[in-house]
Order: structure tokens, then sequence, then C-alpha cells
């Protein structure tokens, strides 16, 4: 009996994840979301289910994409594409994070062609800007943004967030002990690659279900295997990534940002203004102030997590991450920890490039 709950919470998340946001959120109100760090809790709150949409492999091509310079990235693409051929449509809003680069450049492309061209089937936009740190004139800035967040949130027909707080916050602190309970089985019960897929499975559903199907779908513990392996870099959703670079081992301590950097840190969340303030000390926010604290925090889990090699693959058209490398590598090596840099991939790696991956992982070792 106990087998066959396990079997069907795991199918679900899997679904769901592979669904991505053309899934089920159920009978919620749905609000679209572009990056990281944006307070899912104020969404969940006012009644809403919040669901990322920026990890969907493409379909439609709009007329927006004749005028998407080839240097943006390919989600914002994909993204714009489906937006203005109003696949989001049914979406009460969509929140873009002023922190991501690909958001941003989403959410300007979105404003000023929907300023030339005002078009059908597109909801209303809101960019979240946040600044990461906690000095008395950020945290005021950051409370005014809070507050604009909210207003938006009821100006498309929600409640106050006031409404569903408590709730909220006990489905969103479910969900992160079962994702704690889940991490600490990487490596001994499942996979790297498994723990992504259901980690991100929550990106598009409710948090408390979510939270239910990871602890149904959590195997018994078993053994170590096979070495401990970090990995760094541009977002990444793909499982034969994952299942590639495990082949000699597992990736345990994995800190890009489709990994356990979401849905954020432990912060008190009795109320919005605390809630903030705890955001804005994340260091896993690539605009942390001081920016070198978004360094020590990934060496500090890294370490933590007993790392004996750390991948990093870049998306092609980044450009953020790869000024951290040179630095993290250096810190890395000098605790003793390998450190493969497998450089640039596409959007969607192939079976070629996954392969070579795999090589390089399985033939380089931890430094003497």
């Amino acid at each position: 009996m106990a087998g066959d709950i396990r079997h069907e919470a795991a199918a679900a998340l899997e679904a769901a994840f592979a669904a991505r946001d053309r899934g089920s959120s159920g009978d919620l109100p749905r609000v679209g979301l572009f990056g990281n760090g944006i307070p899912e809790v104020v969404i969940a709150a006012v009644g809403a289910c919040p669901v990322h949409l920026s990890l969907d492999h493409g379909g439609q091509r709009h007329e927006v994409d004749r005028v998407v310079e080839p240097f943006v990235e390919p989600e914002t693409r994909i993204f714009l594409n489906r937006l203005l051929g109003g696949e989001f449509a049914d979406y009460r809003g969509i929140v873009f994070a002023r922190d991501d680069a690909a958001a941003l450049t989403a959410y300007q492309y979105a404003r000023e062609w929907l300023r030339q061209r005002p078009a059908d089937g597109v909801p209303p936009l809101f960019l979240w800007n946040f600044i990461h740190t906690d000095s008395g004139p950020a945290q005021a800035f950051n409370r005014v943004q809070g507050g604009k967040l909210a207003a938006f949130l009821q100006g498309v027909g929600l409640a106050a967030p006031a409404a569903g707080w408590a709730d909220a916050v006990a489905d969103e602190g479910a969900r992160r002990a079962a994702l704690a309970r889940m991490q600490a089985l990487v490596g001994r019960g499942i996979s790297g690659a498994v723990a992504m897929c259901w980690r991100n499975a929550g990106r598009f559903i409710e948090a408390g279900r979510h939270a239910r199907l990871i602890d149904d779908a959590l195997p018994p513990q078993g053994v170590q295997a096979g070495r401990r392996i970090g990995l760094v870099g541009s977002a990444l959703g793909s499982a034969a990534v994952y299942e590639a670079l495990e082949e000699t081992g597992t990736i345990v301590c994995d800190l890009q940002p489709w990994g356990a950097v979401w849905p954020g840190p432990e912060v008190a969340m009795p109320d919005l203004d605390t809630l903030l303030a705890g955001m804005a000390r994340n260091p896993y926010s690539p605009r942390i102030v001081p920016p070198t604290a978004h360094r020590a925090a990934l060496v500090e889990a890294l370490v933590a997590a007993g790392c004996e090699v750390v991948v990093c693959q870049l998306s092609q058209h980044d450009d953020s991450f790869g000024w951290e490398i040179p630095s993290l590598a250096a810190e890395l090596e000098a605790r003793g920890i390998g450190f493969i840099n497998l450089g640039f991939r596409d959007h969607e790696p192939d079976a070629e490039w996954c392969a070579a991956a795999a090589a390089r992982v399985a033939g380089e070792g931890v430094p003497a």
C-alpha cells in the first residue's frame, strides 16, 4: 500500500513538472511569475495560485518573434511568443522579477510591444522591483514595493493579503519542511535529477499540495553512493543533463536558479513587512549587496554539502554568472573541491552535449 502511494505521488510530481504551466492549478485563479525572488506567499494569501511561466519548451510563433534581437535569452523569446499569442489570457496577471535578466527583458519587450500595438488576451503586467540589502532606506523602498504588489493583485480582482495570510504561511512552511526532508535523501534514496523535478513541480501547483505530494513520494533512506557533486551556473531544468552529470555520482547541492535556491530563504512570515525584511538578506540573489555575499553563500553551501566536485554550466546568453567563475573556482579549489566548467550550452542541450559533459565529469577527479 505504501509503495502504491509513493508511486502515485511521484507520478503526480513528474506530471506537474512535465506539464509546466500548461497543467492544472485546480480551481484557483492563476497569477503568472517570471523569475525567482517574488514573494509567492503573498499571491497565495490573496487566493491565487502562483505559476511560473519561464520553463516552457516553446511552440507557436507570434509576429513579435521578428523583432526580438538574437542576443535575447530563449526563455524570454518563448515567453513573448506565448504571451502575445494569447496563451495566458486566463491569468489574472503576470509578475516579473527585476532581479532576473530574462524576466526584465521580457517585461520591457512586452510593455513596449503593447504600447505600440495593444492586444487582446494579455493580462495586466507588474514588475517586482526589490532591493537586496537591509539598510533603512532600502527597507522603506521594499515596503512600498510590497504595497504596490498587494494593490496590483487587488486591482485584478483578488483579495487583500491579510485575508488568507495565515493559511498561505502554513502551506509554505509545510512545503519548505517537505523539501528539507527530500533534500536529506538526495544521494541516499533519490537522485539529483529526481529532486530537481520534484522541487520544480511546485512552481506550477499550490504549495500545500506540493508539500503533501513530496512527503507521500519520499522513499526509505538508502546508502550514499558515488561522488558528491555540486551544480552552479545558469538556470537549468533539463533532467537529461542531470542524468548525464550523475553517471558517476549525485548532485547533492543544486545552486543554479532552478535548484535549491527556490523557494527562497527560511524567513519569519508574521506579516508582509517581516517577510520582505528577511527576503532582502537572501544571499542567493544575484543582486545582493555587497555582491561578494553571493559567492560566499555559494561556497559555504557547497562545502557544507560535502561536495567533492562542482560543475558549472552556462547559457549561451549568460551575462552575469560567468563573472563569478574565476573567483568561485579558486575559492573552491583552495578548499580541496574540484571545479569543472562545462562552458556554454544550448537552451535544450542535445544528446551529444550531454554525453560530452558526462565524460568530462567522469574523467576529472578531485585535486590532491
